[in-house]
């Protein structure tokens, strides 16, 4: 697996995918660190991860749109099929290699807390939660666009299809206001990317939260694993 997550970063930064990625993650989240510090309140600064989220909603199709469509449209994945690694290992190396990049560029705001820090008082259990709560939200949204790669061949469409299925899953905490129902606004809130990552900002690392972030990564791996070995 190490080799697939090696052979994965070296084809991200051997096209402009990884340098637009890191350009443009680090480019907002130092506008939004900017308006934090110019404001110089600790209790701003979860401004900077709450403010990404829109902008990895745009940003991360481009990042997980090559994954599996790549291979697809330059009919090298049959070859990476049959190599002598297993599914989950190839899924999971292709998984890690984007988490790798997501995250590098999501711990780079702790150089903005250290930064902060030498102003005001940072809170670093409100910095932690956020921190905690960017990775697991990325890591879903890299995890469905992963499965989506994987049922084209064609980047554009990949990421075309993980940029609407995510702003769904985002937009679901706007539906209580249309509906009355208790039942269906009882199985929103539950299923609510935006309600799970509302303790983040608070500094709370709130347990069902986590579990509901690492059950939609693992589903959504699964579903990649088993649209890989169909075609096996």
């Amino acid at each position: 697996m190490k080799a697939i997550i090696k052979r994965e970063l070296s084809a991200y930064f051997r096209s402009p995918i990884g340098y637009v990625f890191c350009a443009v993650y680090l480019f907002f989240s130092a506008l939004y660190f900017r308006a934090v510090l110019i404001d110089m309140r600790s209790s701003q600064f979860p401004q900077i991860y709450s403010g990404m989220l829109n902008i990895n909603l745009l940003i991360l199709p481009v990042l997980t749109m090559r994954l599996f469509s790549e291979e697809r449209s330059m009919k090298t994945d049959q070859i990476l099929i049959t190599a002598p690694v297993s599914i989950i290992q190839l899924v999971m190396g292709k998984f890690l290699s984007a988490m790798c990049i997501y995250g590098g560029c999501t711990l780079f705001t702790l150089v903005y807390a250290l930064v902060f820090s030498l102003f005001a008082k940072p809170g670093w259990a409100l910095i932690t939660g956020n921190i905690v709560g960017a990775l697991l939200f990325g890591a879903a949204f890299i995890a469905l666009g992963m499965f989506i790669s994987s049922l084209t061949a064609s980047q554009v469409v990949a990421a075309i299809g993980t940029f609407f299925l995510s702003t769904i899953f985002v937009l679901l905490d706007v539906l209580p206001v249309l509906i009355k129902n208790k039942t269906v606004l009882a199985v929103i809130d539950w299923v609510s990317f935006v309600g799970r990552y509302t303790p983040f900002t608070e500094g709370l690392l709130d347990f069902s939260s986590i579990v509901f972030f690492l059950s939609v990564t693992a589903m959504f791996i699964f579903f990649t694993v088993q649209s890989i070995e169909r075609r096996r």
